[in-house]
């Protein structure tokens, strides 16, 4: 059973883990882009770092950090999305093959940056409230 502050209930977690998912797998089913062991290694890495980032900003407990491992976690797709490109150009997968990661990227993307933009909000009004009462 989860709690409202588990990682599982935030949606850009979930969305990050299907992407990562997704992408792990199409790697593996494709024989060229694993022969391919640098191209492998560095779009497995960048489609795991986008969750690896949001779990690691989550566990921070503090607003401004979290945005931060958001914002790697931002550039880490972009990175796994331009490779996704990158394997059709190579012809190890069909572009069919690629189009539900990219869809999902073009999701999941919007929502780690409102997420962001949300802390980093609510951070600045937490601030505010304290200046407010340091003057009281």
């Amino acid at each position: 059973m989860s709690r409202p502050l588990d990682i599982e209930n935030l949606k850009v977690w979930k969305l990050a883990c299907a992407f990562e998912d997704g992408v792990l797998d199409l790697l593996e089913r494709s024989p060229r882009a694993v022969r391919d062991a640098k191209f492998y290694v560095q779009l497995g890495d960048a489609a795991s770092s986008v969750p690896n980032n949001v779990a690691e900003g989550f566990y921070r407990f503090n607003a401004v950090e979290f945005a931060n491992f958001l914002r790697y976690s931002r550039g880490s797709l972009g990175e796994a999305e331009r490779r996704l490109r990158a394997g059709v150009r190579k012809s190890y997968w069909q572009q069919t093959a690629a189009d539900p990661w990219l869809a999902l990227a073009v999701q999941l993307g919007p929502a780690i940056s409102g997420f962001r933009s949300y802390l980093l909000a609510a951070a600045a009004r937490k601030r505010a409230r304290e200046r407010r009462r340091k003057r009281r």
